[in-house]
C-alpha cells in the first residue's frame, strides 16, 4: 500500500500544517511545545494527538513551500525526541549563539532602523541578565533564570529546532548566556550602522562553525569527513600557498559560501559526500517556483555548488564520486539574456552619477565612480588600491592594479598599470591621494565599497533602471568612449585588463611603453 504524504490543509481561507503525532514518540512528549519555522518566522506549538499550525498564506504555491519547510523541521524534532535529550558542549553553544547573532546582523544590514531601537535592546538584554526584566522583582538566581528564559528562550529554541536538538536541561542556562552575549554584540553592530557607521560589518572569527557530536555513517573511509565549508576552506588555503600564489578573491569565496549554505539549509545537511542529483534538482525547482531569483542567478548557484563538489573530488584524487560530479546531470534553467547596451550607462546617466559623486565626502562615493568611468576597471579592483599603488612617469600619473600585498584580481592578465585620465587630474584625484595621511600599503577605500556604491546609486542618485549593472556598466561605457576617441585596440585591451587583445598583451610590459599608453588615454573624451 502506497504511503500518502501529508500536504497543506485549507481551513477557511488559510492553509495549515495539520499532521498526526507519531505513535512511537515517548509518552512524555505529549503536551510539549515545539518550535516550527513558518516562512521567515518561528511558531511555538503544543503537541496533542496532532500538530496544527497556520502557514499564514492563501496561496497554494507558497503553502507548499512553507509546509515542506515546517514538516521537515517537525520530523527532525520528532527524531530528536525519540533519541532523547542531548548535551551541548561549550563550543556548540557558542556556535549556535553565533548563528543567531549573524542572522540578526544580516537581516538589518540594509535598514538598521533607529539608534534608539538598538539602545533599548541592549538595555533590555542587560535587565534580563541581571534579573531586572521586571524592575519590581528581587534579583535572585531563580529570577535571573526566569528572565533569561523570557528574553532569550524562544530564539534559542528556534535555533535548536533547526539543528534538530532536544537539549538536556542542565545545558540550558549556559546556552542562554551565550545567546545573550551574541545578541549584545549584534545590537552594538546594528547600533553603529543606525548611526551611519558601517565600518564594522559584523564579520568575526570568534564564533566556530556548529558541528554535531557524531559523524555521518554514510562517510567512507576512503574520502573521510567532508563538509562544504571544509572544502572551501581547503581551497582558499591551497590558493594562498606559495610565494607567488594568486589567492581567491574575497567576493568569489563569499559567492561559493552563499550558494553552498543555501543548499545545505535546503537539504538539512552539510555532508558533501552524500549529495545526490535529485536533491539539487529539487532545490532548483524550489528556487524557480519561489519567484525571487532570476533563472540566470539560480543557474549560477547550481554551478557554484557543482564547483565546490568538483574541488572535493580533486582533493580526494577522484576517490569521492568516482563516477562523476553528482550535479553534472542537473540541467541549469533557461533564461533570456540581457543585451549589452541595456547594461551600460547612457551618457545622461553617467553625467548624473558623476555630478552626484562630486558632492560626496565619503572617499569611495566621491572617487570610485570617477575612476571606473575613466578606466573601465572593475570596481573591486580600484576599491583595493593603496596610496603606494600610485606613481609618476614623466608628467603622467599612473596607478598599479596588482595582486601584490594580498590584493586580488579576476585573472593574472588583469594586472596592469593604468594612466590617470586628465579629467581625474582636473577633478583633484592626485591632490586627494597625495594629501592622504596613510602608509603606502594601507587601503584607501572601504572593504564594503562595492555594496555601498550600489546602494547609493539606487537610493540616493536614483539610478533604478533594473537592467543596468551599476558598477560593471562603466566598463562597457569606457570601451565605447575609447572606440569613439580612436584609442588603439592594444591600449584599450590593456587598460581594461582584457586578455584577448593579442598585441595588446604586450602593452605596459615595461616603463618604456607607459608614456605612449598615457597618450592613448588622453584620446578618451570627457564624460561630464
Amino acid at each position: 500500500m502506497a504511503l500518502i504524504m501529508p500536504s497543506p490543509v485549507l481551513i477557511g481561507n488559510t492553509y495549515y500544517l495539520r499532521v498526526r503525532v507519531p505513535s512511537d514518540l515517548p509518552t512524555t512528549t505529549k503536551g510539549q511545545s515545539v518550535t516550527i519555522p513558518v516562512g521567515d518566522s518561528f511558531k511555538r506549538v503544543t503537541m496533542t494527538n496532532f500538530v496544527k499550525v497556520s502557514l499564514e498564506t492563501r496561496e497554494p504555491r507558497i503553502a507548499k513551500e512553507r509546509f515542506a519547510q515546517a514538516y521537515s523541521a517537525l520530523q527532525s524534532t520528532w527524531q530528536a525526541m525519540k533519541d532523547g535529550p542531548k548535551p551541548l558542549s561549550h563550543k556548540q553553544s557558542v556556535a549556535l549563539a553565533g548563528e543567531i547573532r549573524a542572522a540578526f546582523i544580516e537581516a538589518f544590514d540594509d535598514d538598521p532602523g533607529t539608534p534608539e531601537t538598538w539602545q533599548r535592546v541592549l538595555e533590555e538584554n542587560a535587565a534580563a541578565k541581571s534579573a531586572r526584566h521586571n524592575p519590581l522583582t528581587i534579583p535572585t538566581v531563580k529570577q535571573q533564570a526566569k528572565d533569561m528564559e523570557t528574553r532569550f528562550g524562544k530564539l534559542a529554541d528556534a535555533r535548536l529546532a533547526i539543528r534538530g536538538i532536544i537539549l538536556a536541561p542542565q545545558y540550558r542556562q549556559r546556552l542562554l548566556m551565550q545567546v545573550a552575549e551574541g545578541l549584545d554584540e549584534m545590537a552594538r553592530v546594528n547600533l553603529a550602522k543606525a548611526e551611519g557607521d558601517y565600518s564594522d560589518s559584523g564579520e568575526t572569527k570568534r564564533y566556530p562553525t556548529f558541528e554535531g557530536t557524531q559523524a555521518s555513517p554514510k562517510l567512507s573511509a576512503a574520502t573521510g569527513s567532508k563538509t562544504f565549508k571544509s572544502v572551501i576552506d581547503d581551497r582558499v588555503r591551497l590558493r594562498s600557498a606559495g610565494t607567488d600564489a594568486v589567492p581567491l578573491r574575497e567576493e568569489t569565496v563569499d559567492k561559493y559560501r552563499l550558494a553552498t549554505d543555501e543548499f545545505t539549509t535546503f537539504r538539512k545537511s552539510d555532508d558533501l559526500t552524500t549529495v545526490t542529483p535529485e536533491e539539487a534538482d529539487a532545490w532548483k525547482l524550489v528556487m524557480m517556483e519561489g519567484g525571487k531569483l532570476s533563472n540566470n542567478t539560480i543557474g549560477q548557484r547550481l554551478q557554484n555548488v557543482r564547483t565546490v563538489i568538483e574541488w572535493a573530488r580533486k582533493h580526494s584524487h577522484n576517490k569521492l564520486f568516482p563516477l562523476g560530479n553528482p550535479l553534472a546531470t542537473v540541467e541549469r534553467p533557461n533564461y533570456q539574456t540581457v543585451a549589452s547596451d541595456t547594461r551600460t550607462y547612457t551618457m545622461d546617466e553617467a553625467k548624473q552619477v558623476l555630478a552626484a559623486a562630486r558632492k560626496e565626502t565619503r572617499y569611495d562615493l566621491r572617487w570610485l565612480p570617477w575612476m571606473c568611468a575613466y578606466s573601465g576597471a572593475r570596481i573591486e579592483e580600484v576599491a583595493q588600491l593603496s596610496k603606494g599603488n600610485f606613481f609618476k612617469v614623466g608628467d603622467d600619473w599612473f596607478y598599479r592594479l596588482t595582486t601584490s600585498g594580498g590584493k586580488t584580481l579576476k585573472t593574472r592578465s588583469s594586472e596592469r598599470r593604468v594612466p590617470v585620465h586628465p579629467e581625474l587630474i582636473k577633478e583633484g584625484l592626485m591632490d586627494f591621494i597625495n594629501g592622504l595621511k596613510l602608509a603606502d600599503d594601507q587601503r584607501i577605500f572601504s572593504t564594503r565599497s562595492q555594496q555601498k556604491i550600489g546602494e547609493w546609486l539606487r537610493d540616493t542618485v536614483k539610478i533604478t533602471r533594473p537592467e543596468l549593472a551599476p558598477s560593471h556598466g562603466w566598463r562597457h561605457l569606457f570601451e565605447d568612449v575609447c572606440l569613439v576617441g580612436g584609442v588603439l585596440d592594444a591600449a584599450r585591451y590593456y587598460i581594461t585588463g582584457r586578455s584577448t587583445g593579442k598585441s595588446g598583451e604586450g602593452y605596459g610590459k615595461s616603463d618604456v611603453t607607459l608614456p605612449g599608453l598615457a597618450q592613448e588615454m588622453k584620446k578618451v573624451g570627457a564624460i561630464l
